[in-house]
């Protein structure tokens, strides 16, 4: 895959196959998966087809200062983790008490 950049807009092209253009300000940052960052487009932008955008690193420097920054998750799989057992301790002493 090959992405094209025109001003603040990029095409993707691929084989005999290219998108139509979008605007790096309607991407957002789904996280890392597998050591790549992946962007993908806002949720509630109109119907447009289901793609990410994966960059293996750290992405390539012409585009960093087009792409929405890079952010952590509020909360890790650990932190998930002892919130689900802070539920099940509350319902379960809680339980108790009925």
């Amino acid at each position: 895959m090959r992405i094209e950049t025109v001003g603040n807009t990029f095409l993707l092209f691929e084989n005999q196959w290219r998108s139509e253009a979008y605007h790096f300000g309607d991407l957002v940052y789904r996280g890392s998966t597998g050591g790549s960052h992946v962007f993908g487009l806002e949720d509630d932008i109109k119907q447009r087809p289901h793609w990410e955008l994966g960059f293996l690193g750290d992405p390539p420097p012409e585009l960093k200062g087009l792409l929405p920054k890079l952010r952590q998750p509020m909360l890790s799989g650990v932190g998930m983790l002892i919130i689900a057992f802070l539920c099940l301790a509350i319902v379960y002493f809680g339980s108790s008490y009925v």
